[in-house]
């Protein structure tokens, strides 16, 4: 299970990731920004249940969805700061059934790792079924 934490530019959620990754188990949860995750996600994804990564939400993109996103993520949290993005990043993830959720404003800002983990695992959703990828480019 891959799970996407994304803020502004990816500085606020590294720092939320690391206070996370404090309270968890490090021989089964993984945290590293989204695009280190992807590229050794084959193995990553074998040694441990749970990856978990951070970033900027503008890497949510219609562009890449279906070669970033789709194979790979199954959930994205969206921190505070972004959360007015949110209703964009549920239109362009539904085609691929990622589901959306806004992180708890409180939560994230007194940056508490271990209810932070418990959340975030407990409101992870499984994903629906992929629609086929329709192009969203603006016309």
């Amino acid at each position: 299970m891959l799970i996407f934490i994304c803020c502004a530019g990816g500085a606020t959620s590294s720092l939320f990731c690391s206070h996370i990754a404090h309270a968890a188990d490090p021989e089964t949860i993984h945290f590293d920004d989204l695009k280190t995750l992807l590229a050794d996600y084959d193995s990553l994804s074998q040694r441990y249940p749970i990856l978990i990564g951070y970033g900027s939400e503008q890497l949510v993109d219609w562009r890449n969805v279906a070669t970033m996103f789709q194979p790979h993520v199954d959930q994205v949290f969206v921190c505070p700061q972004v959360r007015y993005r949110t209703p964009v990043l549920r239109k362009t993830l539904a085609p691929v059934g990622i589901p959306v959720a806004d992180l708890d404003m409180r939560m994230f800002g007194t940056m508490n790792g271990e209810l932070a983990l418990q959340t975030i695992i407990r409101n992870t959703k499984p994903r629906v079924p992929a629609l086929d990828v329709v192009d969203q480019s603006p016309r």
